[in-house]
């Protein structure tokens, strides 16, 4: 029987229990996926319970960045990147991953979003981290800008890209907003609807609610655009993956994310 979890704080309203049941299902393999609420401060704790009676775990926030401290091992990616959100348990070791960044890079492509730069990263974040990472690995010119210069600018020399000032917008061929600017408040925006390229994508990380209004002007513009499900079900479907062997169908999962949202 796999035992599986997600764990953050607060990690009550998180979509991974319903795509992970139904990833099992479609599998037909015996297991539970649970949400384990952990505060950051009981995290060492709990990765020692993961390490006894889990055969993993995915993190969220506020714990990706910290995990990397309590793993027994850490992939590349999840160094590089400064955030692990997979873990596996394994013969008493933890293992860590990131499969965000992959995860995104999949998504697009499901989607038909081109690979075109330059790519404008909103938000310097945990996520905005991930994004910037994958779209470098794939050969793009990539911009980030963040509310706060420095961390646009730290970001920036960390992995060789620009900070750019917002207006660089206009210029940009992909945007992806990695900030929570969005979250739970359909009137917020990162991006005046003046500053949207005339052609180009645009993804929005955020999804609740699905179609934000930074999502539903850069579609007014006619541009091509992602709600953020595709990339939870592809890094959702990848971390399943690391822990059984098997890829579970990543639109399966979106699709089963999309219900628990009531859409």
């Amino acid at each position: 029987m796999l035992r599986l979890a997600v764990l953050g704080h607060p990690v009550a309203h998180s979509l991974s229990p319903a795509m992970h049941a139904h990833a099992l299902r479609s599998l037909g393999l015996p297991g539970t996926y649970e949400a384990l609420e952990t505060p950051l401060v009981h995290l060492a704790d709990r990765l020692e319970e993961v390490r006894r009676e889990y055969r993993g775990v995915n993190l969220t926030i506020p714990l990706k960045e910290k995990a990397l401290e309590f793993v027994d091992w850490a992939a590349p990616e999840a160094k590089a990147i400064g955030a692990v959100n997979t873990v596996l348990s394994l013969k008493g070791h933890l293992f860590g991953f990131n499969t965000d960044a992959l995860g995104f890079l999949e998504a697009l492509k499901a989607g038909g979003i081109p690979l075109q730069g330059p790519a404008l990263v909103l938000g310097a974040g945990g996520a905005g981290r991930a994004v910037a990472y994958a779209l470098k690995g794939a050969g793009l010119e990539v911009w980030v800008w963040n509310r706060t210069e420095e961390r646009a600018l730290a970001l920036a020399e960390a992995f060789g890209l620009r900070a750019v000032p917002l207006e660089r917008a206009r210029e940009a061929r992909l945007l992806v907003n990695a900030t929570s600017v969005g979250l739970n408040a359909p009137e917020e925006t990162p991006l005046p609807a003046e500053l949207f390229p005339e052609a180009g994508a645009a993804v929005d990380l955020v999804y609740r609610p699905l179609w934000t209004r930074f999502l539903k002007e850069a579609r007014a513009r006619g541009l091509l655009v992602q709600t953020g499900l595709p990339m939870l079900a592809w890094q959702g479907a990848l971390a399943f993956q690391i822990w059984t062997g098997l890829l579970p169908d990543p639109k399966g999962m979106e699709e089963a994310a999309l219900r628990a949202l009531g859409g």
